[in-house]
């Protein structure tokens, strides 16, 4: 494989982690879906979330009034092989259910960790094959 190869994995695979802050925070639901495998896994709380369809039913039943802002930094993948790839992504989230004009008031970030993940290329492009959430501080509520 060559270096401009192996660039253009790591740039496809960061660029479905940043996907995924954006659709999540804009409620783009189907869209962060589709970032998954048919049968990719989304690990979050210790819960397992298997194949695009529950991930989108998981997602969609988020309440309404629910604002977030995902902040990624730290994106590093690295390369297995022309056809997979393993991510880390640190993860800073700002998240108030609030009703109402303005912004939701807030005591700072509601929590930090990060994700760990697995990429593998499709037909229809890089995928999401298992993203796992790790948080290692949460604010006192």
């Amino acid at each position: 494989m060559t270096e401009a190869e192996r660039a253009e994995i790591e740039r496809a695979c960061e660029k479905l982690s940043i996907a995924y802050a954006r659709h999540v925070d804009f409620r783009d639901y189907q869209a962060l879906a589709d970032l998954f495998t048919q049968d990719g896994v989304l690990e979050l709380f210790g819960q397992e979330i298997r194949g695009r369809d529950a991930v989108l039913a998981a997602l969609s039943a988020r309440p309404e009034n629910r604002k977030s802002l995902h902040i990624f930094t730290n994106i590093s993948t690295d390369v297995i092989d022309a056809d997979h790839a393993r991510g880390l992504t640190y993860l800073t989230l700002l998240r108030a259910d609030h009703d109402g004009d303005g912004p939701a008031p807030l005591d700072g970030p509601l929590m930090g960790g990060y994700y760990e993940d697995e990429f593998i290329r499709t037909q229809a492009g890089w995928r999401i094959a298992r993203r796992k959430t790790t948080i290692l501080f949460a604010r006192k509520e």
